[in-house]
């Protein structure tokens, strides 16, 4: 399978869209500014103060990255090993051993909430718990001037665009940047946009380009860590107990990447390292 991302075009590509997106919001703001015969302030000041903004979220995002990653990588506790080893004396699916009584009851410990069985909980999400939590995670990292609207917009676009990188893992290929760019315009450029009146749009534009670099980072940062700390799992230990272990340290995230596939045979694939031959026909293809 081909690897998940490439971090350096992933960080070109959403600077590429985030000029996009100026470029999109420019045009409306020229016009409406010679309606009005107001002066706006000029491009080359105003694009220098996005790439500050850029460049804070960008340094911002590795802090965030490698706080997750530590955090997703901690041990599994006394109580959380001796729920392994019970987990491992059933049989069947993973949906139907993730229905154990013993996990259930971790569940319920640890989310809040009792699900008469983990493909009842997959179907929930991502519950209003979750939305909440992305929703002030988002809050901590935008200008406090930040509509609650826009916040309501990012939360939506975070799960849209976590459900995309997943399904569609080549979707940064250099080669084919349209399917992205037309995503983010419909769920995230278009619908922030259209919160303020074009005659305020301008004012507006920086705090708008943070919004969308901060979105499109937060979504590609969730995807890639927990694909990589899963993988990891694998590799260590075998198909059953990484994905017991992954569904054990991370369970809330476990369930809504389970969501996006049909069944639990899709997601061990898209979990499951690259085989040597896919690995060497990535390679080749980089190296062209």
């Amino acid at each position: 399978m081909k690897q998940l991302t490439n971090i350096t075009a992933v960080k070109y590509t959403v600077l590429l869209l985030s000029f996009i997106f100026l470029a999109i919001c420019f045009n409306d703001v020229l016009v409406s500014a010679e309606e009005n015969g107001s002066e706006a302030k000029p491009e080359n000041e105003f694009v220098g103060e996005m790439l500050t903004d850029v460049k804070d979220a960008m340094a911002q995002h590795k802090k965030r990255k490698k706080a997750l990653e530590e955090l997703v990588r901690k041990p599994l506790t006394e109580t959380q090993e001796k729920l392994l080893r019970q987990l491992l004396q059933h049989t069947g699916t993973l949906d139907e051993i993730l229905s154990s009584a013993p996990y259930l009851a971790y569940l319920k410990t640890e989310i809040g909430k009792e699900y008469k069985d983990f493909p009842t909980y997959v179907e929930a999400t991502p519950t209003p718990k979750q939305k909440t939590e992305v929703l002030f995670s988002l809050k901590k990292m935008l200008p406090r001037k930040t509509k609650a609207e826009a916040l309501s917009l990012c939360t939506d676009y975070h799960f849209k665009l976590y459900a995309l990188l997943v399904k569609e893992s080549d979707i940064f290929d250099t080669t084919s940047p349209n399917s992205l760019i037309q995503f983010q315009t419909k769920h995230l450029i278009e619908p922030l946009m259209a919160l303020y009146p074009a005659t305020e749009l301008f004012a507006h534009m920086s705090e708008l380009t943070q919004i969308a670099t901060v979105a499109n980072l937060e979504g590609v940062m969730h995807t890639e860590v927990f694909h990589d700390v899963w993988q990891e799992h694998l590799k260590k230990y075998g198909s059953s107990e990484g994905l017991l272990r992954s569904a054990i340290t991370t369970p809330a995230e476990f369930a809504l990447v389970r969501s996006f596939f049909e069944d639990t045979t899709a997601f061990e694939k898209w979990i499951q390292p690259p085989s040597e031959t896919e690995e060497k026909s990535e390679a080749e293809k980089t190296d062209r």
